[in-house]
């Protein structure tokens, strides 16, 4: 059987390739058959499938008998992607989710029609599914495998460029009121599921204790799509020192209602069992809208309520309110450093094309 080591050297020798044939100008992959599907994957903000794709690529050029129709995870995809191909990703700049194509896949047995039928953008699923048929039907694996491959490095690299075109470098300013309006166009124009308003909430906390020196860490701090359970994580954020959490936030432009409320009890609850912690408390930020309507109200504007479930309490703050208060709170050079790291964060390569848009729009 052959070794990890030797398996993750040559899927990098195999992407290296196809880096190379897509930097050569001369080399022209037959996409005549496939290219609708090809676009299909990069017209979608689910990066998933275009990773997932990758992965099959990868896993028929280690063996061609492979045939992801059937058994998707008897090429070891978590392996192949987490490993070379991460890496690869990353040392070309090129934009990638920590587990895309594993999360599109959700253990399924085959990339078929069953499996695109139970995916959105169906389309986009449907796309996918045609273009592992196509390379499993080729009469030529290994060269159809080349040819998909190199069309598709070709394609991250484009779109890697394009958004590293929309980076911005402001000046970083202290003022409150700019930054308010920065952040407040952000979540309302570009939330990106959550992401958005997630990290700057985020941002706005370490900046603020990074610059009174309060000593406390914010942790947490992930994607909007991954799930507190699967991180082992109490909630969105957390306020800590010395791996002791001292207040849990709940950040989102979605509705807070009692499903997400007996979710977010789950979490604590099975993260105070593994942590022997007593978390009772969530500060959820949100908008007034995405409330629980069975909050018991506060009658104030930037403290809108609460809700109890079982032994947890939860207090809802309005996420505008809250934006502009902390900015306030916080000296001028803790709203410089938010600055420069919210920009840092509009810049990083996987954040989304939109968010991108949008910052470099409002600092035109």
């Amino acid at each position: 059987m052959e070794s990890t080591q030797k398996r993750n050297a040559r899927a990098r020798a195999f992407l290296g390739s196809l880096y190379e044939k897509a930097l050569d100008p001369t080399f022209q992959p037959n996409e005549t058959d496939v290219r609708e599907h090809l676009e299909k994957l990069f017209q979608t903000s689910a990066w998933g499938f275009r990773e997932i794709l990758l992965v099959v690529v990868v896993g028929m050029a280690l063996d061609p008998s492979f045939r992801a129709s059937e058994e998707f995870y008897r090429c070891k995809p978590r392996a192949i992607y987490e490993g070379p191909i991460k890496e690869f990703l990353i040392e070309k700049h090129i934009p990638h989710r920590k587990s895309g194509p594993l999360n599109v896949a959700k253990a399924t047995v085959g990339l078929d029609r069953t499996w695109a039928a139970q995916r959105r953008p169906s389309d986009v699923a449907e796309a996918t599914v045609g273009l592992v048929h196509f390379l499993e039907s080729a009469s030529d694996i290994p060269s159809a495998v080349t040819e998909i491959g190199v069309a598709l490095v070709r394609r991250l690299l484009e779109q890697a460029e394009k958004l590293s075109s929309l980076a911005v470098e402001p000046d970083p300013d202290a003022d409150p009121c700019r930054l308010f309006a920065l952040c407040k166009a952000l979540i309302e124009r570009a939330p990106d599921a959550g992401n958005t308003p997630q990290k700057i909430a985020a941002l706005l906390l370490k900046s603020y204790h990074a610059s009174l020196r309060t000593g406390i860490e914010v942790t947490g701090d992930d994607r909007a799509s991954v799930a507190s359970t699967a991180s082992r994580k109490s909630g969105d954020l957390n306020e800590e020192r010395s791996g002791e959490i001292y207040k849990v936030y709940e950040v989102t432009v979605k509705p807070f209602d009692l499903f997400r409320i007996r979710d977010s009890f789950d979490c604590i609850s099975d993260y105070n069992a593994k942590e022997q912690t007593e978390i009772r408390e969530v500060v959820v930020i949100c908008r007034p809208k995405d409330c629980p309507k069975e909050m018991v109200a506060s009658g104030l504007h930037t403290y809108l309520g609460q809700y109890r479930y079982r032994d947890v309490v939860y207090f809802f703050w309005d996420i505008f309110e809250w934006v502009a208060m902390v900015l306030q709170q916080m000296p001028s050079d803790g709203r410089r450093m938010f600055y420069l790291l919210l920009n840092s964060h509009v810049n990083d390569m996987n954040t989304a094309e939109k968010v991108k848009r949008l910052w470099r729009d409002l600092h035109l």
